[in-house]
């Protein structure tokens, strides 16, 4: 299954594909049709034939305006490239620089709060809310190909639209949750060698705490975000109809792209 799933991208990590999954019915996503991944400013030629090999010719990109202008997409010429910002400003840090990290509050567990704070917003922001409406829409407008969407790190604004695909095609909430944590499996090696860098620095050992909280995955975050949910909402399906606008049909219609 992990070979399987698991895209190989020379310039970039965390590509997998998404099918597989069993939902609550008994149906499964289908392979090759919606994929997940980090940035893709790094691709090589050898990536972007991946790409066409697996007839991706979407790609929705979720960073900020600042992180695509920096580091823009490199893609297939046969593919759309689609900026649709979810944050508003990136309060997930996920480009800060060291001496920017340096200007931000030292203190233990600033970055833990500031990430339970960051995936409230991605659920409860109307800035947020719209991103993700007009995220399904392009799910549900897409008849050939496959769908790429990304961030940065490919973590947490990915990792909130996977979690809200997941639930509008009836994926029960800890396999959701499993498919969130795996994230720090395929960004290992890239997380250890920023967080090893930061030791041979001599860096303090609150800021190399609050790294980790940046980089890596945490249930606490994604549980937040569902709280925010239920809170809202009453339930996060509620939350689909009421705030993504997924009506029945809606879903119904997800369903039949992308479950066999």
């Amino acid at each position: 299954m992990f070979e399987k799933r698991v895209l190989k991208i020379k310039g970039g990590s965390n590509f997998r594909d998404l099918g597989g999954y069993q939902t609550h019915d008994g149906k499964k996503i289908l392979w090759g049709r919606l994929f997940r991944g980090s940035a893709l400013n790094n691709f090589t030629n050898h990536d972007l034939r991946v790409l066409k090999r697996r007839h991706i010719n979407t790609i929705i990109d979720f960073r900020s305006l600042d992180e695509s202008l920096n580091d823009p997409d490199i893609y297939p010429e046969t593919s759309n490239d689609i900026r649709l910002t979810v944050l508003d400003q990136d309060t997930t840090y996920s480009t800060i620089t060291p001496e920017e990290f340096h200007r931000l509050s030292h203190s233990n567990g600033f970055a833990y709060k500031q990430m339970m704070n960051t995936y409230r917003r991605l659920i409860t922001d109307e800035f947020s809310q719209q991103a993700y409406r007009q995220f399904f829409d392009y799910l549900l407008n897409q008849d050939d190909g496959a769908i790429l969407f990304h961030c940065t790190k490919g973590k947490d604004r990915t990792g909130i639209a996977t979690a809200l695909f997941f639930l509008a095609v009836g994926i029960d909430k800890e396999t959701i949750f499993q498919d969130y944590l795996l994230t720090d499996t395929y960004n290992q090696e890239q997380t250890e060698a920023e967080l090893e860098r930061m030791v041979e620095r001599g860096e303090d050992d609150d800021d190399i705490d609050n790294v980790k909280h940046f980089l890596l995955t945490d249930r606490d975050y994604l549980e937040n975000a569902f709280s925010a949910m239920d809170e809202i909402a009453g339930s996060p399906q509620a939350y689909l109809k009421k705030y993504l606008d997924l009506s029945d049909e809606k879903i119904q219609i997800l369903r039949n792209k992308y479950l066999s």
